[in-house]
């Protein structure tokens, strides 16, 4: 039945199943209290009952729905379509990108896909998407096939450690500083002597006065260590006071 065909036009699938002897009037009413009873639509009824043939069962709905009918096995596969959606979109809405026909992804599914997962998709693939009716049996092989479970645990994985990593700040743009004159060359070098001479007596008096160390202090040793380790603090205090500066 060709797509164009309009609501009024289509039968309905319980005509459908009746007219092609795909199910008996008993068969039908038994699978149509089962479908309301557990609330699915009657050809998953009929499928789950296995009262016919899963392949004259999806045809028939097709022809209900008006889409067409695919056999994988004579479907060319278009790989470069399939590798544009990921596994758990595959797996979460029970579909696969076939190829791309006048303009449509053809989506091979068991039921036509909602309004707002086509715009989804159509938005993904940049291009209209338009449904073809297979088995549950075939789509599903054909998930496992191009899609594996092992596909759905990566993208979880790397999902859920892409979320779990902290987000680096961004890095505090870097303000140009101005060249120093001579002047304030000048003024900080002063500041940095006068740093140094006093750190100088501050750690010589610690060491004179404190006597340390008692080891030496009373030989001619003393001053000359104390004069060393005293000009050494003093040095490194200096330098930091000059990096600080200059900055």
């Amino acid at each position: 039945m060709s797509n164009g065909q309009t609501m009024s036009e289509r039968k309905n699938l319980e005509s459908i199943l009746l007219e092609n002897k795909i199910v008996s009037e008993e068969q039908l009413q038994q699978v149509v209290r089962y479908a309301q009873s557990v609330g699915i639509d009657l050809h998953e009824a009929v499928l789950q009952q296995k009262t016919a043939a899963p392949e004259a069962v999806m045809m028939a709905y097709a022809e209900s729905v008006g889409l067409p009918f695919v056999h994988f096995d004579e479907v060319a596969v278009d790989e470069s379509i399939i590798q544009q959606i990921d596994s758990m979109t595959a797996r979460q809405f029970s579909l696969i990108p076939v190829s791309v026909d006048e303009g449509y992804v053809q989506l091979a599914t068991t039921k036509p896909v909602l309004p707002d997962v086509a715009e989804k998709l159509r938005l993904q693939f940049n291009l209209p998407v338009r449904c073809v009716i297979c088995t549950p049996t075939a789509l599903n092989t054909a998930i496992a096939t191009y899609y594996p479970r092992d596909a759905v645990k990566t993208d979880r994985t790397e999902t859920s450690v892409a979320e779990s990593l902290p987000k680096k700040p961004a890095p505090a743009p870097k303000v140009p500083t101005e060249p120093m004159d001579e002047r304030q060359k000048n003024d900080r070098l002063k500041l940095t002597i006068i740093a140094f001479n006093f750190s100088f007596a501050i750690v010589f008096f610690f060491l004179v006065f404190f006597q340390f160390p008692k080891q030496i202090y009373f030989s001619g040793y003393h001053t000359p260590f104390a004069v060393f380790v005293s000009a050494a603090a003093a040095g490194v205090i200096c330098s930091i006071t000059w990096k600080k500066l200059t900055r």
